[in-house]
């Protein structure tokens, strides 16, 4: 095989296994990216676009997500510029803007989507919350963390993510 064809097939390859960007993984649902959380907070275009996006699957009725939410809530102190979703698999969105807005989450949150628009499922066949996966190509492996996640766990995906950014 000729250098340039054996460089060419590697980057192929590379392309083939790139995991999607956060706006790929929307790319089925009629509305595209949400533009706004389940809070009526907007969400820009530019939160899509810095880089990977930390999304924690969880649901109003779990302690351990809870807890897991509040955790990264503090820890966007001192990470002021992560991109942080809470995709709530909980299909009432009026209890699930209750919920985030009564435990003050910071960080936007919506209800993940029905069918093709679902998130979780592109992401991981576990079924498990909280999962804390990346949305777009993972800093860190693996790409998804199954279960309640402590506070060293959080803050270093935090600053894996703000590394990532800078170099992108």
């Amino acid at each position: 095989m000729r250098p340039w064809a054996w460089l060419a097939s590697l980057v192929l390859a590379g392309v083939a296994q790139a995991e999607p960007g956060a706006q790929a993984l929307f790319a089925r649902c009629p509305g595209g990216v949400p533009s706004a959380d389940v809070q009526g907070r907007a969400i820009d275009a530019g939160f899509w676009q810095r880089g990977p996006v930390l999304a924690v699957f969880w649901s109003k009725d779990c302690a351990f997500c809870h807890r897991h939410n509040d955790r990264l809530n503090r820890l966007l102190d001192e990470q002021p510029g992560a991109a942080v979703l809470g995709v709530a698999i909980d299909r009432d969105a009026e209890a699930v803007r209750r919920t985030a807005a009564r435990r003050a989450y910071r960080f936007p949150v919506i209800v993940d989507g029905p069918g093709g628009c679902a998130l979780q499922p592109q992401l991981t066949p576990r079924k498990l919350v909280p999962m804390t996966c990346w949305l777009g190509e993972a800093p860190t492996q693996p790409r998804c963390v199954p279960g309640e996640m402590g506070e060293d766990d959080l803050r270093e995906l935090l600053r894996s993510q703000a590394r990532s950014n800078r170099h992108s």
